[in-house]
């Protein structure tokens, strides 16, 4: 069987597939979280996966 190597062609749309959907939510401390999209806001973040500041590095201010 014969590899063959794809060429990746700019503005062809996506190349690969979108990450699952995030969102970022700021706490009553004003700490920020990035959750997944589905979480419920008004349940603890540390509690459903939410990862904070010192975790992941938020590359825009905001």
């Amino acid at each position: 069987m014969e590899a063959t190597k794809e060429e990746v062609k700019l503005g062809s749309g996506i190349y690969h597939p979108g990450a699952r959907p995030m969102k970022v939510y700021v706490d009553d401390d004003g700490i920020m979280y990035l959750c997944d999209k589905e979480i419920d806001p008004n349940m603890p973040l540390k509690d459903q996966a939410c990862w904070t500041c010192d975790m992941v590095q938020f590359t825009r201010g905001g």
